[in-house]
């Protein structure tokens, strides 16, 4: 496989990543709260209003994933048709800081298990791409 197209797959793959984790946070931010409650702090029963302030924090952090997925893919599209250095560097960056959100999220409450493996390793491997594809300051 050339460094291009590892470049493409991997941050495809990751925004891919981005977009159903979005997904899932805007829809269903129960799942997210609830892994919270149950490893980090329960809330006590008259707390409805720190519950539903932290849905809504849930939900704007699938919100945000979902744009940034998305915008992502539509410009890793842009950038094999155009091969805009600067469009590149773009989706690198915005994908990076993208993971960091669900990564500290889940490293806070303890909960690791296959999607979150899957999450890490398709962090490493962007960094990983970055690594082949930015030597010597070039993109594929």
């Amino acid at each position: 496989m050339s460094k291009e197209r590892f470049f493409f797959f991997i941050f495809g793959a990751a925004n891919l990543g981005l977009l159903l984790y979005g997904l899932l946070g805007l829809t269903l931010p129960g799942i997210l709260l609830d892994t919270f409650s149950q490893r980090v702090y329960r809330f006590p029963a008259e707390a409805d209003a720190a519950a539903g302030y932290l849905l809504a924090l849930y939900r704007l952090l699938g919100f945000f994933n979902l744009l940034i997925g998305g915008a992502n893919l539509f410009l890793l599209w842009r950038f094999r048709s155009d091969g805009q250095v600067w469009v590149a560097r773009l989706v690198v960056s915005l994908s990076l800081l993208a993971y960091i959100g669900p990564i500290v999220f889940d490293n806070t409450v303890g909960s690791i298990g296959v999607f979150e493996i899957i999450e890490n390793i398709l962090f490493a491997a962007m960094l990983i791409a970055v690594g082949m594809c930015f030597k010597n300051r070039r993109i594929p």
